[in-house]
Protein backbone atom coordinates (compact mmCIF):
# COMPACT_ATOMS: atom_id res chain seq x y z
CA UNK A 1 0.00 0.00 0.00
CA UNK A 2 0.96 3.40 -0.95
CA UNK A 3 1.48 6.46 2.53
CA UNK A 4 -1.34 7.87 0.67
CA UNK A 5 -3.79 5.07 1.19
CA UNK A 6 -2.40 4.18 4.74
CA UNK A 7 -2.56 8.33 5.64
CA UNK A 8 -6.01 8.48 3.99
CA UNK A 9 -7.71 4.97 5.98
CA UNK A 10 -5.82 6.72 9.34
CA UNK A 11 -7.63 9.76 8.91
CA UNK A 12 -10.72 8.06 8.16
CA UNK A 13 -10.41 6.28 11.43
CA UNK A 14 -9.31 8.80 13.71
CA UNK A 15 -12.60 11.31 12.51
CA UNK A 16 -14.92 8.03 13.13
CA UNK A 17 -13.28 8.30 16.68
CA UNK A 18 -14.07 11.71 16.84
CA UNK A 19 -17.45 11.61 15.32
CA UNK A 20 -18.33 9.15 18.23
CA UNK A 21 -16.79 11.01 21.10
CA UNK A 22 -18.78 14.25 20.14
CA UNK A 23 -22.20 12.36 19.37
CA UNK A 24 -21.76 10.21 23.03
CA UNK A 25 -20.57 13.64 24.81
CA UNK A 26 -23.53 14.94 23.69
CA UNK A 27 -26.08 12.31 24.56
CA UNK A 28 -24.53 11.71 27.78
CA UNK A 29 -24.26 15.91 28.60
CA UNK A 30 -27.83 16.25 27.37
CA UNK A 31 -28.61 13.22 29.77
CA UNK A 32 -26.95 14.46 32.60
CA UNK A 33 -28.31 18.24 32.40
CA UNK A 34 -31.75 17.14 31.24
CA UNK A 35 -33.48 18.67 34.96
CA UNK A 36 -31.03 21.23 35.80
CA UNK A 37 -32.25 24.72 37.26
CA UNK A 38 -32.84 27.04 34.30
CA UNK A 39 -31.73 30.74 34.67
CA UNK A 40 -33.97 32.31 31.94
CA UNK A 41 -33.22 33.34 27.94
CA UNK A 42 -29.48 33.63 28.71
CA UNK A 43 -29.05 30.15 30.42
CA UNK A 44 -25.09 28.98 29.10
CA UNK A 45 -26.44 25.28 30.26
CA UNK A 46 -29.30 25.65 27.90
CA UNK A 47 -26.97 26.94 25.10
CA UNK A 48 -24.81 23.79 25.79
CA UNK A 49 -27.43 22.02 25.41
CA UNK A 50 -28.80 23.16 22.24
CA UNK A 51 -25.51 23.17 20.43
CA UNK A 52 -25.24 19.52 21.31
CA UNK A 53 -28.59 18.72 20.24
CA UNK A 54 -27.38 20.31 16.71
CA UNK A 55 -24.55 18.09 16.39
CA UNK A 56 -27.03 14.98 16.81
CA UNK A 57 -29.36 16.32 14.17
CA UNK A 58 -26.44 16.88 11.73
CA UNK A 59 -24.89 13.14 13.09
CA UNK A 60 -28.16 11.69 12.40
CA UNK A 61 -28.60 12.78 8.83
CA UNK A 62 -25.99 10.57 8.20
CA UNK A 63 -26.73 7.83 10.55
CA UNK A 64 -30.18 7.81 9.29
CA UNK A 65 -29.10 7.07 5.74
CA UNK A 66 -27.07 4.08 6.71
CA UNK A 67 -29.84 3.13 8.89
CA UNK A 68 -32.23 3.27 6.20
CA UNK A 69 -30.05 1.18 3.42
CA UNK A 70 -29.61 -1.59 6.80
CA UNK A 71 -33.09 -1.67 6.76
CA UNK A 72 -34.23 -2.96 3.26
CA UNK A 73 -30.83 -5.36 3.62
CA UNK A 74 -32.05 -6.83 7.01
CA UNK A 75 -35.84 -6.37 5.32
CA UNK A 76 -34.76 -8.45 2.03
CA UNK A 77 -32.10 -10.98 4.07
CA UNK A 78 -35.23 -11.42 6.46
CA UNK A 79 -38.16 -12.38 3.17
CA UNK A 80 -35.39 -14.39 1.51
CA UNK A 81 -35.06 -16.50 4.78
CA UNK A 82 -38.61 -17.36 5.25
CA UNK A 83 -39.55 -17.81 1.69
CA UNK A 84 -36.82 -20.33 1.34
CA UNK A 85 -38.17 -22.22 4.98
CA UNK A 86 -41.41 -22.23 3.33
CA UNK A 87 -40.15 -23.64 -0.39
CA UNK A 88 -38.51 -26.49 0.84
CA UNK A 89 -41.07 -27.71 3.46
CA UNK A 90 -40.18 -31.46 4.25
CA UNK A 91 -41.68 -33.69 2.00
CA UNK A 92 -42.47 -38.02 1.81
CA UNK A 93 -39.25 -37.72 -0.97
CA UNK A 94 -36.91 -35.18 1.06
CA UNK A 95 -37.44 -37.38 4.05
CA UNK A 96 -36.86 -40.56 1.70
CA UNK A 97 -39.98 -42.31 2.49
CA UNK A 98 -40.71 -45.53 -0.12
CA UNK A 99 -44.15 -45.44 -1.58
CA UNK A 100 -45.41 -48.99 -2.65
CA UNK A 101 -48.28 -49.69 -4.44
Amino acid sequence: MSDRKILRKTAAVIMGFVMLFAVLFSVFYIAKEACHHCDGDECPICTCIEQCEAVLYQAGFGVLKVMAVSAAFVLILLSALVFSFISLKETLVSRKVRLNN
